[in-house]
């Protein structure tokens, strides 16, 4: 306690000569380098093993202060390391865990061993109060989820930890630990997601990582992704089509708690434990095997989930432990992750979009400068001999690399796809055709109609506010836009703070091909038009204009994810010169690209003649969509 006191030694009298006697920003260096001295200073780290009666050590036991939601649990060989600030040292520590009975004891700054002694009950002392009761049990517990569980905004803190390695090696290819805030929604109604900010970051990579070329993600939402409570899915949602069976009771605060079976019919399992009085899901072991069709090229997909009771007897998301394996490159990989709560404060403060961790980011390609001191004083899942080992043995100096191997340049690039409707107007008019096979005589009146067309687009960031690229439209129906365009473009973002509302003059250049369609021909013999034959007993004829042209527009993006954005365009086009025809296209067995042949008024004995200055006119076109990136 010695060291504590000297954070008492910074007086106002040795600030005011601090002042004096040095410039701003030494001032500002040396207080905060005594502000930080301080903090660490105030702070106690506590440690030790959980184990039973017979000396066999307690996995993920919880830790907490008493009166406080600060905490932590034990790893899976029972150790445990809180970190507690000066303000906390008259409090006790309270260990639980399912099965045994809980203990408060005083803070010791001495590594110790807690015993838990066993408190279980058996089968046969409950009682079955229906054929169903197992079921009933489950049914209770999810109408129960607004009593039991937080119904305000809560600001979570915690540590993730994400390890992977080969089958029967115990060194692993990389390893992750974070700290992270969550914003978790009250549990009034199915919360399948929230936001999530990376605080703080450290990582292991072994020389294998290069040639992995696998990576993780949604590991930063660990406590959204595996809160069953919150998401209410499966069996929490429909009770429907499983099977449940009351196999065994414990407790755990002197309370009964059930073990439930739940089972589905392709040997997926789950075990909830429920306790009896309020209906409280404390704890769940989720099995899922690779028959289970969502798992792809997984062989399993297991996690553990618990919930922790807090002073104002509401039950919290506390702590989660994921396993599963893949088969890649011929072997097996591992990986496993784990993440606990260890501060809860009330907060309905969203996290700002753009420091928000999208649910598809990886956070191995995640960078951040180590800070030794924190790690050193902060509370952490305890980690083993091996991967605190590893960790010391990273040299930090080393500036971190981005992982995710993908090039530069095609992070630069953008995919746009979406659908694009133009307003077609065809002038009056009459048209004139003789060739020995087929004779072409009509009088079309003008016609106002739509058209509408796959668009898609592809783009390459010269500067981040400078773009190029390319766009293409096919049309859908008979009556349509084809077209080819290189196109430059500016990207404003409107909303610099917060999510991205981008903002994109464009202009277009190229050429385009307007169709009308006019008849089906069924020919008795081969068609031969400018020099080229046709083989085809149909024939399609279309009148067509085609020509270079400009086109402006203007399009609105928002950005859904850091990968995804939904778009919206208006663009006007202008002609620069067109050609007036005919287009004849193959009908039939013609094979997978059929021949087309543009014959253009004036060949050939051909003649279109309209009242207006164009044929065809196409000014306003609208599109929507959605771009990627990477």
């Amino acid at each position: 306690m010695r060291k504590i006191l000297l954070s008492e030694f910074i007086t106002s009298e040795i600030l005011n000569k601090l002042i004096s006697t040095h410039s701003n920003k030494v001032i500002l260096s040396t207080l905060f380098f005594l502000f930080s001295f301080q903090c660490i200073l105030a702070q106690s780290i506590i440690s030790g093993k959980i184990v039973d009666s017979n000396n066999e050590p307690i996995p993920f036991a919880h830790i907490r202060l008493e009166n406080t939601n600060i905490g932590t649990i034990s790893n899976d060989i029972g150790e445990f390391k809180l970190v507690v600030h000066i303000k906390n040292k008259n409090k006790l520590l309270i260990i639980s865990s399912l099965g045994y009975k809980t203990e408060k004891i005083t803070l010791n700054n001495e590594h110790q061993a807690i015993t838990l002694t066993e408190d279980v009950t058996q089968l046969n002392e409950v009682v079955i109060v229906s054929k169903d009761y197992a079921k009933e049990l489950i049914e209770k517990a999810i109408n129960a989820i607004p009593n039991n569980y937080p119904i305000a905004d809560e600001r979570h803190t915690g540590f993730f930890r994400e390890t992977t390695t080969w089958e029967n090696e115990k060194k692993p290819i990389y390893i992750n630990e974070a700290v992270i805030d969550a914003i978790k929604k009250g549990y009034i109604k199915r919360n399948r997601s929230g936001d999530v900010k990376l605080v703080e970051l450290r990582k292991y990579e072994s020389e294998e990582l290069d040639s992995l070329n696998f990576r993780i993600y949604a590991g930063s939402h660990h406590i959204h992704r595996f809160d069953i409570v919150a998401r209410r899915e499966a069996f929490l949602s429909n009770t429907k089509g499983y099977k449940y069976r009351i196999i065994d009771t414990l407790r755990q605060n002197e309370k009964d708690i059930y073990k439930v079976l739940v089972e589905k019919k392709n040997k997926n399992s789950a075990y909830v434990y429920i306790q009896e009085e309020t209906f409280a899901i404390v704890k769940a072991d989720i099995k899922l095997n690779s028959d289970y069709g969502n798992l792809g090229n997984r062989e399993f997909f297991n996690f553990t989930v618990t919930y922790e009771q807090g002073e104002d007897k509401r039950w919290r998301f506390m702590n989660s432990y994921y396993r599963t394996a893949f088969k890649k490159q011929g072997k097996i990989l591992n990986l496993t992750s784990e993440y606990v709560t260890t501060d809860i404060t009330p907060s309905n403060t969203k996290i700002p979009y753009l420091e928000r961790l999208q649910f598809s980011e990886i956070l191995l390609d995640k960078t951040k400068e180590y800070n030794p001191d924190f790690w050193n004083n902060y509370t952490i899942i305890t980690p083993n001999e091996i991967s605190e080992s590893l960790f010391k043995s990273v040299d930090y100096t080393k500036v971190n690399k981005q992982s995710d191997n993908i090039p530069d340049f095609v992070k630069r690039m953008t995919f746009e796809i979406g659908l694009t409707w133009t307003a077609l107007n065809t002038a009056s008019n009459t048209i004139n055709y003789n060739n020995s096979v087929i004779n072409i005589q009509q009088n079309n009146n003008a016609i106002n109609k739509g058209s509408v067309s796959f668009s898609t687009s592809i783009f390459y960031a010269v500067t981040p506010n400078f773009l190029i690229g390319y766009a293409n439209e096919s049309k859908i129906s008979r009556t349509g836009i084809n077209s080819n365009d290189f196109v430059i473009a500016g990207k404003f973002n409107l909303n610099p703070n917060g999510r991205p509302i981008n903002i994109s003059p464009r202009l277009h250049f190229g050429y385009h091909e307007l169709g009308y369609y006019l008849k089906q021909y069924n020919l008795e013999e081969d068609i031969e038009i400018d020099g080229k034959e046709i083989n085809s007993e149909k024939v399609s004829v279309f009148l067509s204009q085609r020509g270079l042209r400009v086109k402006p527009g203007l399009v609105l993006s928002i950005e859904s994810s850091k990968h995804v954005s939904f778009l919206i365009s208006t663009s006007y086009n202008l002609h620069l010169n067109q050609k007036n025809g005919l287009v004849f296209r193959e009908k039939g067995e013609a094979g997978l690209f059929p021949r087309k042949i543009f014959l253009e008024n004036g060949q050939e004995n051909l003649s279109i003649e309209t009242n207006q200055e164009s044929l065809f006119e196409n000014t306003i076109s609208i599109n929507a969509g959605i771009a990627f990136r990477f």
